[in-house]
């Protein structure tokens, strides 16, 4: 009988569509987090597992009785602290879990591994807004088909990076990361999100980027969004404007609308949009991290031959394949295929998205 520690930290991720770039300090919980964790538990094993987890709203509530289940308990079951992750971090350590499954982000996985360190393996399902750190599934489906091929022994178990930032040095621009130890987590194929690593960009670069997307496929009578990341930012610096790294910004033509948006201006907009967007340095990640504002319902309303990727050739070097991950598995699907990214003036190289929707080939034995 296998044992699995499962954990949700309902606050994560709560930030991300109102653009707040973080979850630390908002005590609401994230509306998006039990359609993931849905999604995970639709593909989980059950088969010789105890899924051991708090009661409440921190694991209980998501399962139903197909699922052998021990609930633990913690503090709170209605609003939860870091002090129940903690708390039921610490009783995995006891009850000798082989794994801990955790919905969350960077924090959570900080909170995680303060206590059982590199004791247990950890695997997130991706429910966060910054999720920096190498043990974190591409998508819930994803998480489900890793622990399956951990539980069955076809997995690897690899060090990963708890990495974390500070939230208020974050929401002003400036990006500073703190490695906070070397975790346990599970691997196979490129189902798992490499650690994020910042890539130093050429200026050179950035200037025929920037330049060609201005000279030839900026228009006057067009709305475009533009993702976070120094490598969008660099058009708009072109434009005149200088907008927060981390942001989400809408101009109209070369005219900026709104810095800083968040999910509902975007969902506002009308008339023809273009989506303008970097690959995030070695995770690949075009949307789902980080920027979060671009929900499926917004990007429901852009055309596929509107997605508009740029990115220096030192930051596409670092990358395998482009991952996504919008919150809706169905859209993500729709989304894969080969894009043709922008890499200088007129310069193109075309790279495919990640296989990240596979249906475990089991009936979730």
């Amino acid at each position: 009988m296998h044992k699995i520690g499962f954990l949700v930290n309902p606050v994560a991720g709560s930030g991300g569509k109102i653009g707040h770039k973080g979850s630390d300090d908002l005590a609401i919980n994230n509306p998006d987090t039990p359609q993931k964790v849905a999604r995970f538990l639709k593909l989980a094993p059950k088969d010789n597992i105890k899924y051991i987890t708090p009661k409440g709203i921190m694991g209980e509530i998501y399962f139903d009785n197909s699922f052998n289940v021990k609930l633990i308990d913690v503090k709170n079951i209605e609003r939860t602290t870091r002090e129940d992750t903690i708390i039921a971090s610490k009783t995995f350590l006891e009850l000798n879990c082989d794994i801990i499954v955790f919905a969350g982000g960077d924090g959570t996985a900080r909170d995680i591994y303060s206590v059982v360190g590199n004791k247990i393996p950890l695997l997130g399902i991706p429910t966060g807004v910054k999720m920096h750190s190498g043990v974190f599934a591409n998508t819930p489906e994803a998480a489900a088909i890793l622990l399956l091929k951990y539980i069955n022994n076809e997995a690897s178990i690899i060090d990963a990076e708890i990495l974390d930032i500070d939230e208020d040095e974050y929401r002003k621009g400036r990006y500073n990361v703190k490695l906070y130890g070397i975790a346990k987590t599970v691997s196979y194929l490129n189902y798992l999100t490499p650690s994020k690593e910042e890539i130093k960009s050429n200026e050179e670069e950035l200037d025929a980027i920037a330049d060609y997307f201005i000279d030839t496929i900026l228009k006057d009578n067009e709305y475009y969004v533009f993702g976070s990341g120094s490598t969008v930012k660099y058009i708009l610096k072109k434009l005149g404007y200088e907008t927060n790294f981390l942001s989400i910004d809408v101009t109209y033509g070369r005219k900026l609308l709104i810095s800083s948006a968040n999910y509902y201006d975007l969902l506002n907009l009308t008339g023809e949009l273009n989506l303008v967007l970097t690959p995030i340095g070695k995770q690949g990640f075009l949307l789902g991290r980080g920027n979060q504002e671009i929900g499926p319902e917004v990007i429901r309303k852009i055309k596929k031959d509107k997605i508009i990727i740029i990115s220096t050739k030192s930051k596409l070097k670092t990358i395998d394949c482009l991952r996504i991950d919008t919150g809706d598995s169905e859209l993500d699907k729709k989304l894969q295929g080969v894009y043709k990214v922008i890499v200088g003036y007129g310069e193109y190289v075309a790279i495919k998205t990640c296989d990240n929707t596979s249906v475990v080939d089991n009936d979730n034995t």
